[in-house]
Parts: structure tokens; C-alpha cells; sequence
């Protein structure tokens, strides 16, 4: 019998039972109930049957046992970390379940209140790659108290980044079994201040606020943060440190100056050592003398850190400055800081060779391609090859057409700039291997230096044809890459004596016209002499087309010009015709005339205009 059913029965049941007693005592009747033992023993099963029904189906509508899992992260004055990671099920006598841990240090488990049957802990993939810092605990428990309670723990040091008076606090990977609710608190340094539009949880590609968000203080004068976490999930806290200010110190090794609070002195250190070990390469293909380079570690922002900025140079006063790199890219993968600094390094070794930032595509291309090919040579082989697969899978979507980064410059980003970023290192990865590696860019850079600049596409691409023996082939080569307005710098010359000579062949009386194409070959002269020679050719064919088309200029624009000369002398002795005057009321009667009326329609006079 459904459960609906029954209720109803015995709400009626119950019904009734009072609905007759109620008429009982209104009646005034005096009748004595004599139930037989059969009527007994009827009632006492029926109560056994509802009763047992209605128990069975309160424990099947009862809800699936939820465990809950707690994560807490306790951060000292340095960042150094404590995780714990807290589960428990209750109301289970035996079940599984699993979390992520941490594969890139050593971690412990203690269990209560149950026995661990089967544990194991195995690696994990994702999108086909082996994940390098998490691996699956998965195990299975029987508890004869219904209770288990189990507790992952273990410390990182320098795990949350503080450069006073801000701090950054980015959770583990946060992963879980989906029987479980989990839970997340952070208790900040001493001192700490945080609001809730700092507080985000990161599901996946979505940045949003957690729910359950509660922000307390703690003891100490210390900030308790507690949410709702999810599966699959990461917990981002700015959060400042009150009447802290930051204190750097300065690590010199070498030409190098690094700048960097105490606290992050040992990885201070591991840069400068890898500037000294590359510094020998780089000065033997770039050819220049570097002075000093200076170094220091910057706090990404919220849009800095998701867009994964790993480092920069600015570029002020003619002259990079000081290398800024992430500190978060210390948490990475092995080998990802260090191809970053290569990276900001390669920009002050092109500049000091003698190529400029305006052409960013050669700067970033550049960049990318050294610091992958000399973090090869010191052996940083995962990083190296992790990143080369990453380039290689957008190259894949964009094609063999990378022209496109000629529109590339400072102070704009492009929506997809990785795209940018593959297609420069591309080209010049494709040339390296072709023409002999850091021997032909060691050409390239003594090409570079001879020339008097090399601030354009065409002054570029012609030193690259030089280093390679073969200027039509290379240029050839950045034509079928998509690349225009791009000419050898002699084939450049060649054309602007032409342009040249053919404006100084026009007749002098093809004016503006002739003065025009010498104003456009004084330009192109200049834009030459300032090594901007993609800008000079555009110059010398426009002056060109001008001279080319200067007669027929000088027919349409003299034509035009007697045109309006007659015209307006037409006009001046041609005098209009004085138009009649319309009259509107009859000069006999005074009513009101129709429109060209000829008689007056109310005295019948003829009207005389």
C-alpha cells in the first residue's frame, strides 16, 4: 500500500474516532463500550502494521550520510603555512572516499574512531599530463562507532607571500570526494586587515565570492577567514599587514644587484646563480657590454596572477629598468621562475645590442626563444619542454600566417597575446634552426651593429637575410609568413633614388603637385636616415604615384578651378528677373485670392498684376 495511502487511512481513522466522541457527549449519551478480545487483537495488529510501514519508509526517505571536510590554513608572519585538512563521516559503519594531496612534499595522516581497510595514493591526469604537485588518496574504512575522523596535515614554508604591507594568500588545490561538504579557514598573520571583496574562491575558470563567507577576529590580533569551499576549487586572499612597511635588502653577485625582503633571500640567491651561469651565453651571441642589471621580486595582482604575468622590464628613459619578476612562479612548476628571468634578461641583452622596443614582436620573440634555448643548455628540461608544448598548441590553431604581430606594440595588449607571444618566438625558432642557431644570431647581432639603426620591419628582416647569406630568401620567407610594406634596405635606396629623380624630372609648372612629391622625398630621406625604412619606401611611392599622375592632377584640379571662375562670373553679370509680386487680397473688395486667381471670386473684378 503506498505511503499516501496510509496516511490518509489513518487520518480519517482518527478522524472519525473524534468526530464520534464529540457526538457522544453532545448527545448526553451514557453507553458502555464492551470490546470483545477479537476487536483487541484486530486493532493491536493493525497499530504493529501501520507503525512498522511507516518506520521503513521514513529510513528509506531518509537522505544519503554526508561526511564534511575542513580545510585550515594557519599563516605566520613570513607566510610560512600550516595546512590541515580534517574528514569525517559519522553514521557510516564502513565506506570509501577520497582527497587530493600533495605529491611535492612529504605529508602524514593519523584516523580515529575507525580502521583504514585499503589506502592508496596514485598519480593523477589532467587533459592527458601527469599532474606534478597533487596525487589521489583514496582509501576505505570500517568503524564499529559509525564515526570516522581523519587528518591530513603538513607545512610549507613561505607558502602565502608578504611584501609589506600586502600579502597574498593562494589555497592548495582544493579537491574532494562529492559526498562531501566542504569548508575552508584561513587565520591571517598578527596585525592583518582583509574585506570581503578580497576573498575569492577560483572554480575552474570562475572567479566569484565563496559563499558562507565569515570574517572574525582571532586571538592574537589575528583575522579568522571561513567559507564554503567547492571540488575542484582554490581560495585567493589579499590582505594587508597594519603599520608594516616593506624592508629590502640587496644581494649582489657578479653584475647583478637583487632587491627582496629577507625572508626571500634563499630564492634571491637561486636567481642571481642562474643570472651568472646564462651570463656567459648571452654575451658571447649578443656581442655587448653589460654594466649592472637589477632584480626584484614584485606582488601580482588579482588580474596580474590570473593572466599569468610572469615577469617585466619597463622601459623609461630610453633604457630598460630594473627585472621584475612574479613571486607566485616560485610555487610552480621546476625550472618555470627560471625560464622567466631568461626571458626579462633577453630584453636588456637585445636592447643593449642595438634593437629598440618598439618592435616588440623581435623583443618577445627573442625573449621566448633564448630563454627556452639556454634554460635547455643549464637543464631545465621539464620547464623547457612544457612550455615549448604549450607554444606549440596555439601554434597549431593559428597556422603558418604570422604577419600579424607587425601590429604589436608597447602599451597594447592584444585579447589573445599568447597567440602573439607563439607566432615572434616561431619565427624566430624557424630561422635559428635553419641558418645555424646561436652562431647565426651571433651574425645577426654584428649585422645589427653596423647598421646605423634598426628601429623597422625592413632594417630588421634585411640584417636577418645578411646573417643568413641570402637577403631574398629570408625576405621571401617573412612574405609567405604574411608580413607587408617590408623591402631589402638596398633594394629600399635603390628605390628612393628613382623616386628621386623622377620628381626632379617633372615640369615645373605641374605645381602643387611637384611640390607635394619633394615635400614626400624630404620625408622619406629623413625616415632613411633615422634607419625607419619600411617608413622611408612608403614615403618614396607615394611621391612617386603623385609625379606619375601629376598631369592629369593638374588637369582635373586647373579644370575645377576655371570652372568655378566661370561660374561665378556667370553669376555676377547675369542679373535675375525681378519676380512679380502675388497678391493675396482683392485691391476692390479686400477678400482673400486663390493662388494665381485672375478675377476675384467675391466682387468678380479682374485683378491686375
Amino acid at each position: 500500500m503506498p505511503l499516501k495511502t496510509v496516511k490518509r487511512y489513518v487520518y480519517l481513522c482518527r478522524f472519525s474516532y473524534f468526530k464520534a466522541i464529540n457526538l457522544y457527549y453532545r448527545l448526553g449519551f451514557n453507553v458502555k463500550i464492551k470490546l470483545n478480545a477479537k476487536l483487541i487483537s484486530f486493532i493491536l495488529i493493525l497499530t504493529v502494521f501501520i507503525t512498522s510501514f511507516l518506520c521503513v519508509e521514513k529510513v528509506q526517505a531518509a537522505p544519503a550520510v554526508r561526511g564534511r571536510i575542513l580545510y585550515v590554513y594557519d599563516i605566520d608572519e613570513d607566510g610560512n603555512t600550516f595546512i590541515s585538512i580534517n574528514l569525517i563521516y559519522s553514521g557510516l559503519p564502513r565506506g570509501s572516499s577520497w582527497i587530493t594531496v600533495p605529491s611535492y612534499l612529504n605529508w602524514s595522516y593519523v584516523i580515529s574512531g575507525a580502521i583504514l581497510d585499503n589506502v592508496d595514493v596514485k598519480s593523477i591526469f589532467r587533459s592527458g599530463s601527469l599532474d606534478p604537485f597533487w596525487k589521489n588518496f583514496t582509501f576505505s574504512f570500517t568503524s564499529t562507532s559509525k564515526f570516522i575522523n581523519l587528518t591530513i596535515s603538513y607545512s610549507v614554508p613561505l607558502y602565502t607571500f608578504i611584501f609589506e604591507p600586502d600579502g597574498l594568500f593562494y589555497s592548495s588545490h582544493i579537491e574532494y570526494a562529492s559526498n562531501l561538504e566542504g569548508t575552508a579557514e584561513i587565520i591571517l598573520p598578527p596585525n592583518s586587515t582583509v574585506i570581503s571583496e578580497d576573498v575569492s574562491i577560483i572554480v575552474g575558470s570562475a572567479i566569484k565570492k565563496p559563499s558562507g563567507l565569515l570574517i572574525t577576529r582571532f586571538p592574537k590580533n589575528r583575522v579568522l577567514i571561513s567559507c564554503s569551499t567547492e571540488s575542484n576549487s582554490r581560495i585567493m586572499v589579499y590582505f594587508t599587514l597594519k603599520d608594516m612597511a616593506l624592508n629590502e635588502e640587496e644581494y649582489r653577485l657578479g653584475v647583478f644587484t637583487f632587491r627582496t625582503p629577507a625572508r626571500y633571500v634563499e630564492y634571491a640567491k637561486r636567481i642571481l646563480d642562474l643570472y651568472n651561469k646564462s651570463l656567459p651565453i648571452f654575451l658571447d651571441v649578443f656581442g655587448v657590454n653589460v654594466e649592472s642589471v637589477t632584480v626584484t621580486f614584485f606582488l601580482p595582482s588579482r588580474s596580474e596572477l590570473l593572466s599569468g604575468l610572469g615577469g617585466y622590464v619597463p622601459f623609461t628613459g630610453g633604457q630598460p629598468g630594473i627585472i621584475h619578476l612574479n613571486i607566485f612562479y616560485m610555487r610552480t612548476i621546476s625550472g618555470s621562475i627560471e625560464l622567466i628571468a631568461l626571458h626579462e634578461l633577453t630584453h636588456h641583452m637585445v636592447w643593449y645590442a642595438g634593437v629598440g622596443p618598439s618592435r616588440l614582436w623581435v623583443h618577445e620573440g627573442m625573449a621566448e626563444y633564448f630563454s627556452m634555448e639556454v634554460g635547455w643548455i643549464l637543464g631545465y628540461w621539464e620547464a623547457v619542454s612544457t612550455h615549448r608544448s604549450e607554444i606549440e598548441s596555439v601554434l597549431t590553431a593559428i597556422g603558418d600566417k604570422y604577419g600579424f604581430v607587425q601590429s604589436w606594440s608597447m602599451g597594447s595588449i592584444p585579447s589573445n597575446v599568447i597567440a602573439y607571444y607563439a607566432a615572434s618566438y616561431k619565427i624566430f625558432k624557424t630561422l635559428g634552426d635553419r641558418y645555424g642557431e646561436f652562431e647565426y644570431y651571433k651574425r645577426f647581432f654584428r649585422t645589427v651593429k653596423d647598421m646605423s639603426s634598426a628601429n623597422d620591419d625592413s632594417s630588421i628582416i634585411t640584417a636577418l637575410g645578411q646573417a643568413a647569406g641570402n637577403i631574398t630568401e629570408v625576405l621571401g620567407i617573412f612574405k609567405r609568413w604574411g608580413f607587408t610594406g617590408i623591402s631589402a634596405i638596398e633594394d629600399i635606396a635603390i628605390a628612393m633614388e628613382k623616386a628621386k629623380e623622377t620628381v626632379e624630372d617633372l615640369n615645373i609648372l605641374l605645381q602643387p603637385f611637384k611640390l607635394i612629391a619633394q615635400i614626400l622625398i624630404s620625408m622619406a630621406l629623413e625616415a632613411y636616415s633615422r634607419g625607419y625604412y619600411s617608413r622611408a619606401l612608403l614615403y618614396a611611392n607615394s611621391a612617386v604615384t603623385i609625379a606619375a599622375n601629376a598631369p592629369i592632377l593638374c588637369i582635373v584640379t586647373y579644370g575645377f578651378i576655371v570652372f568655378f571662375i566661370v561660374r561665378l562670373a556667370y553669376k555676377r553679370r547675369v542679373k535675375p528677373k525681378p519676380a512679380k509680386p502675388e497678391l493675396l487680397f482683392c485691391p476692390y473688395c479686400g477678400g482673400r485670392l486663390p493662388r494665381g486667381a485672375v478675377y476675384c471670386p467675391y466682387c468678380g473684378q479682374r485683378i491686375q498684376y
